[in-house]
C-alpha cells in the first residue's frame, strides 16, 4: 500500500497552515490596537522660515561710508562722531635731564632749529619743530628765542624749557682774574688780554677752529642773517676760552656787522693785522652783550 501524499495535497496543507497563521495574526493586532494608537496629539512645530538670499545696500552703507581704501586716502573718525579733544592748558617747565643752549627762529616757524644739551648722555643734538628728542622723550611743539615748547611722550602734556640765565649758563664761567689759556688772561667775564703771537698762533690754524665749534646762521623775519648761532663747540677750546658759549649769537666783530660768511672771512684776516682792541658783539640769552679783548705785544 503506497503511503506517500500526493505533492498537490502536500501544497495546499502548507497553503492552509499559512493562511490560519496570518489570520491568527490579524486577529491579534486588532486586539491590541487600541493600546498602540497615540493618546496625545502631536508637538505642534512653528514652520521654517527660508533663509534671505539677497541683503540690499543699505546694509552696507555704514561700511561704505567709512571705507579707509577710499580714493581720497582719509581715515574716517571713529564711530559716534570724532571724540572730544582735550584742551592742553598752559606748558609747564620740564624735569626731564635735558637744558636748551640756543634756538634759531626762522621766519618759517617749522624750519626754527633748538639747540639741546642730554645731560644723561652728555651730548649736544639740533631739532626742528615737529622733531623727537632722542630716546623718545617728547615732540618739539614750538622754539622762540629763549624757549622750546614740547609734548612729552610719558604724560602728553605740554612742557618746555628756557636758556638758562648767564650765571648758571652751559660753558666757561669765571669770576676773578686766571689764565684760560696759554696767552690768554680772564680780567672779567667780558673782558680779557690775549697775546699777540699766542692769537696769531690760534688763528693760523683755521681748520681746527672750525673743527671745534659750529656756527649756523639766524635768519630773521626779512629773510636777512642777523648773526650766527654758535650750535655746537667742544669742551676746552680756544672759543671757550675766549668766553664764547654755546648757544651765543655773534653779531658784530669791532662794529661790523657778521652777516655772511665772506664778511667773517674778511674780519678773521683784519684780526691777523696790527688791531690793538677787538670788540665782540653778541646776543647772549636775549640779551646784547660785548666782550672785549686787549692786545698786548
Amino acid at each position: 500500500m503506497n503511503t506517500q501524499r500526493p505533492r498537490l495535497e502536500t501544497a495546499a496543507v502548507i497553503v492552509l497552515i499559512l493562511l490560519l497563521g496570518y489570520a491568527i495574526a490579524d486577529i491579534g493586532i486588532l486586539s491590541f490596537r487600541d493600546k498602540l494608537l497615540p493618546t496625545e496629539p502631536p508637538v505642534v512645530r512653528p514652520p521654517m522660515r527660508t533663509a534671505q538670499t539677497f541683503i540690499g545696500r543699505e546694509k552696507f552703507q555704514n561700511m561704505l561710508s567709512r571705507n579707509i581704501f577710499s580714493r581720497d586716502g582719509k581715515i574716517p573718525d571713529a564711530i559716534g562722531g570724532q571724540p572730544n579733544k582735550q584742551e592742553d592748558g598752559q606748558p609747564v617747565p620740564t624735569q626731564l635731564p635735558i637744558a636748551l643752549v640756543g634756538t634759531l627762529v626762522h621766519a618759517n616757524p617749522v624750519r626754527s632749529v633748538a639747540t639741546l644739551n642730554l645731560k644723561n648722555k652728555n651730548e649736544v643734538v639740533a631739532i626742528r619743530v615737529d622733531g623727537e628728542i632722542p630716546d623718545g622723550q617728547g615732540t618739539v611743539t614750538k622754539i622762540e628765542r629763549n624757549k622750546m615748547i614740547f609734548r612729552n611722550s610719558a604724560s602728553g602734556r605740554l612742557e618746555y624749557v628756557e636758556m638758562k640765565e648767564e650765571g648758571a649758563a652751559i660753558g666757561f664761567n669765571v669770576t676773578t682774574a686766571t689764565i684760560a689759556a696759554p696767552g690768554i688772561t680772564v680780567n672779567s667775564d667780558n673782558d680779557r688780554s690775549v697775546k699777540r703771537e699766542d692769537l696769531n698762533r690760534h688763528l693760523q690754524n683755521l681748520p681746527q677752529i672750525l673743527q671745534e665749534a659750529r656756527a649756523v646762521p639766524r635768519i630773521g623775519p626779512n629773510g636777512q642773517v642777523e648773526c650766527f648761532n654758535i650750535a655746537e663747540m667742544k669742551a676746552g677750546s680756544i672759543l671757550e676760552a675766549l668766553g664764547i658759549r654755546r648757544g651765543d649769537c655773534i653779531e658784530t666783530v669791532n662794529g661790523e656787522r657778521i652777516d655772511s660768511p665772506a664778511k667773517a672771512m674778511e674780519v678773521f684776516q683784519q684780526l691777523r693785522g696790527s688791531a690793538t682792541q677787538i670788540n665782540l658783539g653778541f646776543e647772549r640769552g636775549g640779551r646784547k652783550e660785548n666782550s672785549n679783548y686787549s692786545i698786548m705785544e
